[in-house]
């Protein structure tokens, strides 16, 4: 479980994506899944964080039981994908989200009586040298 190797696999993951991160990460992450040795590597720098939050968790009373992990020795257990896929929304309901997401509409203007973030810093910053002069 050398650098060397995660080095190498993450350099492979880079070209099979084609120079994309995000989609070397997706990679990366899927052959962590078969690989338990670039698993462990991948982890190692930050394992020390990972139990100090989990055990900050459970220690707060928060969250629910972490589920139970293999043992040593016996890997790491890929979830079954749902063999329906996606689900595919309505047309009214991609109506009501686009209408949400307000795309298509003017922003609202700011209020001309208000002050706006340079007046208020301005403000901030007089009142901060009158206190510092006797």
């Amino acid at each position: 479980m050398s650098d060397t190797y995660v080095t190498l696999k993450i350099r492979e993951a880079l070209k099979v994506a084609q120079g994309s991160r995000a989609q070397a990460q997706r990679v990366l992450i899927t052959w962590a899944l078969d690989d338990e040795q670039l698993l462990r590597g991948l982890c190692k720098p930050f394992l020390k964080a990972i139990a100090g939050s989990a055990v900050d968790r459970v220690a707060r009373g928060g969250g629910a039981a972490a589920p139970v992990s293999p043992a040593p020795g016996q890997g790491i257990a890929r979830s079954a994908r749902p063999a329906g896929g996606p689900k595919k929304l309505s047309p009214q309901m991609m109506d009501a989200i686009i209408a949400r997401m307000g795309t298509g509409g003017t922003p609202p203007k700011p209020d001309d009586g208000a002050p706006d973030q340079a007046d208020n810093l301005k403000a901030l910053a007089a009142a901060f040298t009158q206190r510092k002069k006797p």
